[in-house]
């Protein structure tokens, strides 16, 4: 039976041949969608839902998690210990790039996750290869006991291809062998470079994955979209499965059968930096190609003057007036409150979401954001009492750590929470009531916006005046977004 064509079309389609499971994930740019489409049960955040499918693994059953480039940053502590301590049954990550950012706050290469953490890491082309690359990573993560990285972008999973056969690839349980307990973490990870790395360079060297189009003396070695997007141009072309390990001696035979090389790849130079020392080698380092998200008419241009060298062009910084950034959305009922913390000379710090949009004009409520999660954090370290402005679902996520730990050492912080029951600005799935959480940890008063600004701004200065920490639950309903509308059912269970 012929199935869709789009990226994520295909990898449903992988995940259901693959017999996964277990399928979690963490909302976010670009792969809510996907994550949904899977039927993935929601986690607070992507370190937890690493652990649940590595529970999975361990007792027998595959299992896939879904999460964007940043939430790769949060669960990289069991990601790279599990390479080293090994799984059970496969396996595989689902790492969304948001390329040119346009729900993030940092342009991140997940590529780079590969050998950080020793680990195989995929990085597909287009849907057909986005579909192989799913299947071919549950079968490599059984076969070393690993987990498997498998890279996408927005333009991935919207691209569209020939029909994709279904190819069912389920393979037999595996459970977590104990064995390993009779090394040391010493001689497991000498044991995880003379077997697994091995065996993982062996599998990149072969993969079906690799695609070799031989045309001339000038070749163009592509990884992930950029190798759909070089196609044609009347060059050699050598488009890699695996961006970690890099199938190397493949590489090098076919850069020494090319006077000159361009590396298109994105967003950033991850394959031409480990080539770089050889003069053939052109691409972003060398200013032939720009730095992040690549066009065709980038790599058309980069091959017409690839033999001489790059001039450097000034770099116009792109601003939020030329991007067109959505502000708070119009009635929202916390906007007395983004008013009021605009009015109090008290730093502020905010959490990617809601209060994100806040730092701009009109209000310039919030001061420094560095994460989801981590306004309770840094607000503990401001030299006198600040505000944490953070949404539920960030409270969630990461920052209730954060408020333990400014009651532990005795910080002074009020913490400001936005509880609208939904995570807003990823589609509004459900965000868990930890109200009653706060309430035991600090002294607590609840705020129902919308408002007047004037009895907001009291309420805020009154909580500044006390001593220690505490918090203030600003309950308003978000006029975007209903509770459990996105919000899909747990994949918990065998289908």
């Amino acid at each position: 039976m012929m199935k869709p064509k789009s990226g994520q079309e295909a990898a449903v389609l992988a995940a259901q041949d693959a017999g996964a499971s277990v399928r979690t994930y963490v909302p976010g740019y670009p792969i809510t969608d996907l994550a949904i489409a899977l039927g993935a049960e929601i986690s607070v955040n992507e370190k937890v839902a690493l652990e649940i499918a590595l529970g999975a693994s361990a007792t027998g059953r595959r299992a896939l998690v879904v999460v964007k480039q940043v939430g790769m940053n949060i669960l990289a502590d069991p990601l790279v210990i599990s390479s080293t301590h090994t799984i059970g049954s496969g396996l595989v990550i689902i790492a969304g790039d948001d390329l040119g950012p346009k729900g993030s706050q940092a342009e991140m290469d997940s590529r780079f996750y590969g050998p950080l953490a020793e680990l195989p890491m995929l990085d597909p082309s287009s849907p057909a290869s986005l579909h192989a690359s799913i299947l071919e990573g549950f079968t490599v993560s059984e076969w070393l006991r690993v987990p498997v990285i498998v890279r996408v972008t927005a333009s991935l999973l919207s691209d569209e291809g020939p029909e994709i056969p279904s190819r069912p690839s389920r393979g037999g349980p595996a459970h977590f062998d104990r064995d390993g307990w009779d090394l040391t973490m010493r001689g497991k990870h000498q044991r995880h470079h003379d077997r697994i790395v091995a065996f993982a360079e062996e599998a990149s060297e072969s993969s079906t994955l690799n695609r070799l189009d031989v045309s001339g003396n000038v070749g163009i070695i592509a990884s992930g979209r950029p190798a759909a997007l070089a196609q044609g141009l009347g060059v050699s072309l050598f488009s890699i499965g695996y961006s970690n390990p890099l199938p190397a001696k493949l590489l090098r035979r076919f850069i020494d059968g090319h006077r000159l090389i361009l590396v298109a790849e994105e967003p950033e130079p991850f394959i031409e930096s480990c080539y770089a020392c050889s003069p053939k080698i052109k691409g972003k380092l060398t200013g032939h190609l720009p730095r992040g998200q690549l066009e065709r008419e980038d790599i058309v241009r980069a091959l017409e003057g690839l033999h001489a060298p790059a001039q450097k062009k000034p770099q116009v910084y792109e601003s939020v007036a030329e991007r067109g950034y959505p502000g708070v959305c119009e009635g929202c009922p916390f906007i007395p409150l983004f008013r009021a913390l605009g009015r109090i000379d008290v730093p502020v710090a905010g959490d990617a979401g809601c209060a994100i949009r806040a730092t701009r004009q009109p209000y310039q409520s919030v001061d420094v954001v560095y994460g989801l999660g981590s306004s309770v954090g840094v607000a503990s370290g401001f030299s006198s009492k600040g505000i944490a402005l953070v949404g539920d679902f960030a409270l969630a996520h990461s920052g209730l750590q954060g408020l333990i730990n400014a009651v532990w050492q005795k910080r002074e912080v009020l913490a400001v929470v936005l509880k609208n029951d939904v995570a807003a600005m990823t589609g509004g799935q459900d965000a868990p009531d930890l109200t009653s959480l706060l309430e035991a940890l600090v002294p607590t008063v609840r705020l129902q916006l919308p408002a007047p600004e004037d009895e907001v701004e009291l309420l805020l200065r009154e909580e500044l005046n006390k001593r220690g920490s505490s918090a203030i639950v600003a309950l308003g309903r978000c006029t975007k977004q209903v509770p459990s509308q996105a919000s899909p059912g747990a994949s918990l269970k065998d289908p």
